[in-house]
């Protein structure tokens, strides 16, 4: 059956209809081919021009960078070849990385480096060492981060050269330890000469006193003349000791303070009494006036003391006529010590340079006073410790004043002090006297000083059994062998125990720790007494020391045995 020429004409038209519709899809296939192969060669292009600048700002990178493949060196920039000595990157090439890297700078004794660059994550900042081509070795801190090498798994290992920084850090460290064993040296040479001096010192005075004592009412006027220059000697020296000693002690910082309240007026008023013969003596009025009597002042006592005593002697000492005058005084919650003399004077050029230390207006063969010119210097030391200030006004031939101010704890100055209750004075009684078939008390003198032994005897062995140990071991035994009363112990001691450790071990020891121990030692700093009182002595006394107030105090604790 043929079919009509309609038919197929629409076959026709409709074959050329999908062939032409065909036809466009391919070409808009071809022609998004084209543009995405083109976007592609433009993206490699890009990609190559990146790779070829990355390489080259690592190849010339002032940091030394080396890719690996395992532990096998494929690259190495400029500055690696470099750092490794090499002349060119084939002596490097192929190396194994732990060739160079030779040791881990922080653990020495296990190489982490094998380790850690076979991980897969990134390290930071691990020091080691490398070893050059040369042979030299250098201090390093190496970096590694993973990266894909040629297509394979590689890490891009950035290394540091901190030879340099290491070296600064081991001087400082060295420069550390050296200013603490200055520091250490400095302490034990001050503690050394404050034990050496104090000692024959005390020895000196002592026997000093002894002799004079023994010839009462025996002396001609003159010879008991030469006997009160030996104690002003001995107490001039002393007291330039501790200036020095005290001085050296605050600019090592070894000085300690120990603040405690002090009933200031009160305190003044007891060392310008302590004051008065010194003043007596040149024929000079010595004058206490006190505006706020019952304030309270939260403070180091030694230091208080020092400052005020060091200004009343210097008043004195520069005052051949007329008076001293101590005021104390409130303004405020500021509290006021004012010591007014009608001395010699300094001069406007000299006053700037009053508290230098080792500073005196008069120097030279002929100047008329003596001293080292601590004393001012120490005293600002001492106001400033306790957070106060000190200021001085002075004319040339009319007198000085000084002020020194602190911020008081307690301002009461309507207040008045309630009387103080003083027991009636009862005359010690001494100690029993036992006779020799009962036995007198016995007491144990730990000392290492031979003189210093002797000296002791002689004053003590009339009074007491005494017993005597040069170290803690000779004094161990005697307490086990026999009934001890009470030790007087030194500081100081031959052998491997101190007289601090000795005291301690009594104290813990059932059998001993009811015996009381009076700390007697030539160690005279604030730490030294209170070291000792934390041992365990129940009192303390540095040489030199007035025999009468240590006997006076062995018999406190004697009558409560």
């Amino acid at each position: 059956m043929s079919e009509s020429p309609e038919i197929l004409w629409a076959l026709v038209i409709g074959t050329v209809v999908l062939l032409s519709l065909a036809v466009g899809i391919i070409a808009v296939i071809i022609f998004q081919q084209r543009k995405m192969f083109a976007m592609q060669q433009k993206n490699l292009e890009q990609l190559a021009e990146s790779e070829k600048r990355y390489r080259r700002l690592v190849k010339l990178s002032p940091f030394p960078m080396v890719v690996a493949i395992g532990e096998k060196i494929v690259y190495v920039n400029d500055a690696g070849i470099k750092l490794f000595s090499a002349s060119s990157n084939e002596e490097v090439y192929r190396q194994s990385i732990f060739d160079f890297i030779t040791s881990d700078f922080e653990h020495p004794e296990e190489n982490r480096f094998p380790t850690l660059l076979g991980q897969s994550q990134e390290i930071y900042d691990v020091k080691g060492q490398v070893e050059k081509l040369d042979g030299q070795i250098i201090d390093i801190e190496l970096t590694a981060i993973p990266i894909s090498y040629d297509d394979q798994d590689a890490k891009h290992i950035v290394i540091r050269d901190i030879t340099q920084q290491e070296r600064d850090k081991a001087e400082l460290i060295a420069a550390k330890e050296r200013a603490e064993q200055s520091d250490k040296l400095k302490d034990a040479f001050i503690a050394n000469i404050s034990h050496e001096i104090r000692t024959p010192l005390h020895i000196i005075i002592g026997y000093s006193n002894l002799i004079t004592n023994e010839l009462v009412g025996k002396l001609y006027p003159e010879m008991d003349s030469y006997f009160q220059a030996i104690r002003r000697g001995s107490q001039r020296l002393m007291r330039t000791v501790e200036h020095i000693l005290n001085i050296s002690s605050i600019q090592v910082g070894t000085f300690s303070v120990r603040p405690e309240e002090v009933h200031l007026s009160r305190r003044v008023e007891e060392l310008v009494h302590e004051m008065r013969s010194l003043a007596d003596k040149k024929g000079l009025e010595l004058h206490f006036k006190s505006e706020c009597p019952s304030v309270l002042l939260y403070a180091d006592r030694y230091c208080i003391d020092q400052a005020v005593t060091n200004i009343i002697d210097n008043a004195i000492k520069f005052t051949k006529i007329g008076s001293v005058t101590v005021r104390v005084y409130c303004v405020d919650r500021r509290v006021c010590i004012e010591i007014q003399d009608t001395g010699i004077g300094m001069s406007p050029e000299y006053l700037p340079k009053v508290f230098s230390v080792f500073s005196q207006e008069a120097t030279g063969y002929t100047r008329p006073f003596d001293g080292l010119g601590l004393g001012l210097s120490l005293t600002k030391k001492y106001v400033e410790l306790n957070r106060g200030s000190i200021t001085v006004k002075s004319r040339k031939g009319k007198g000085t004043t000084f002020t020194l101010q602190f911020l008081a704890e307690k301002v009461e100055e309507q207040l008045r002090m309630p009387e103080e209750i003083i027991p009636e004075m009862v005359p010690l009684e001494p100690l029993p006297q036992l006779d020799a078939a009962e036995g007198l008390h016995t007491v144990l003198f730990v000392e290492d000083d031979e003189e210093t032994q002797e000296y002791m005897s002689s004053l003590l062995a009339r009074d007491y059994n005494l017993r005597l140990a040069s170290t803690a071991a000779t004094a161990w035994d005697i307490l086990q062998s026999t009934s001890i009363h009470l030790v007087l112990m030194d500081l100081s001691l031959q052998g491997d125990e101190d007289g601090i450790s000795l005291t301690r071990r009594i104290r813990h020891d059932d059998r001993y720790n009811h015996i009381p121990i009076i700390a007697v030692t030539a160690h005279a700093f604030p730490k030294d007494r209170i070291q000792s009182l934390e041992a365990g002595c129940n009192a303390y006394f540095s040489k030199p020391f007035q025999i009468e107030e240590l006997k006076a105090s062995m018999e406190s604790f004697l009558r409560k045995d």
